[in-house]
């Protein structure tokens, strides 16, 4: 019977003691910049309600299939939905300019090849929910399940400011 008391003892311990995990996540310092190529700090991005930041990579054709997903259901969001570009300021222009009827979406880019890791990202497409002090809400990777799956995810955290029917999407 003894040798049951020592793990029975560990396990209650363990499981009543907070984990470094349960301390709130918070968005880690980054920096980028915007369309206009004016530095932007990742501590200045939270615009006093729930906002998002997905993460792609310029050069890959997965940024362009998390794009099209992300208005498969011809939504248009509003500036608290942040996209970041890796990527050259060619690549974002060319992606801004195929995707503006997104809505009012926040176009960031950034050059550095180690921005990844500082998100505590291991790939892209990523989007990364947040509230507005920067607490992290959840990460997800991918393009989701369906092809709506990520507007769905981003309408459901971030909102949208509109929905265009098809023909004035045209």
């Amino acid at each position: 019977m003894t040798p049951l008391i020592l793990p029975l003892v560990l396990a209650v311990a363990l499981l009543g003691a907070p984990s470094a995990g349960a301390a709130d996540a918070r968005l880690p310092s980054f920096e980028a910049v915007d369309i206009d190529a004016s530095p932007v700090r990742g501590d200045e991005l939270g615009q006093g309600g729930n906002w998002l930041l997905a993460v792609i990579d310029g050069g890959l054709p997965s940024a362009r299939r998390f794009l099209d997903a992300l208005g498969s259901k011809n939504e248009r969001f509003g500036s608290n939905v942040v996209i970041l570009v890796v990527g050259s300021a060619e690549q974002v222009n060319a992606l801004r300019h195929a995707y503006s009827d997104l809505g009012q979406v926040r176009w960031l880019r950034s050059q550095n090849p180690a921005l990844l890791g500082e998100l505590g990202l291991t790939g892209v497409p990523a989007r990364i929910a947040l509230h507005a002090d920067g607490r992290i809400a959840s990460r997800r990777a991918g393009l989701g399940r369906t092809p709506d799956e990520v507007a769905r995810q981003v309408r459901a955290w971030a909102g949208s400011i509109a929905t265009v029917t098809n023909d004035e999407a045209r």
